[in-house]
């Protein structure tokens, strides 16, 4: 495959929430960058993109209406893609991001993802206008870092079985 379809199928597989579709199009190492993680790699970019597509009692699974490749040369390939979902009963976060990968060998070895959006309107979006007044803060990339990771965290946990001595 060539690097414009393997981001194409992820993508794709994205859509259709199959994280064992996305996970075959990124190397072992991969590294993912946005505002939330600031870098991520392997095992974490792996659960990050299981939990994304999974469904859960309180939440759906984030929608992918779109996406289009914006350009591919050498081992560099840009692109745009559409998400949408619910953080909280009334809530809709609708926004594009600007995706940038590297690959190697048939692979995504890095993917850097930022909004087409500032982060005011995410945080708009996302938490309501009185709260996103903190996205105008240093503090706010340090309070959603911390709360994603702990949401990744608790992601990759193993639920424990009741009665087990932990």
């Amino acid at each position: 495959m060539t690097n414009r379809e393997v981001v194409t199928a992820f993508f794709t597989n994205y859509q259709k929430h199959n994280p064992e579709g996305m996970h075959a199009c990124l190397a072992p190492g991969v590294e993912f960058c946005d505002l939330a993680y600031k870098s991520i790699t392997g095992p974490d970019v792996f659960a990050m993109w299981r939990w994304f597509c999974r469904k859960t009692e309180t939440r759906k699974e984030i929608e992918v209406p779109g996406f289009d490749i914006l350009s591919s040369e050498g081992d560099r390939v840009s692109a745009e893609y559409w998400v949408r979902y619910s953080p909280a009963p009334g809530k809709l976060v609708n926004y594009v991001i600007r995706s940038e990968f590297t690959l190697s060998n048939g692979a995504i070895v890095r993917q850097v993802d930022k909004p087409v959006i500032s982060v005011f309107e995410f945080a708009r979006m996302a938490k309501g206008f009185t709260l996103c007044l903190l996205a105008l803060t240093p503090a706010f990339k340090i309070m959603t870092r911390k709360v994603m990771r702990q949401k990744l965290d608790d992601s990759k946990a193993p639920k424990a079985a009741a009665g087990s001595g932990g």
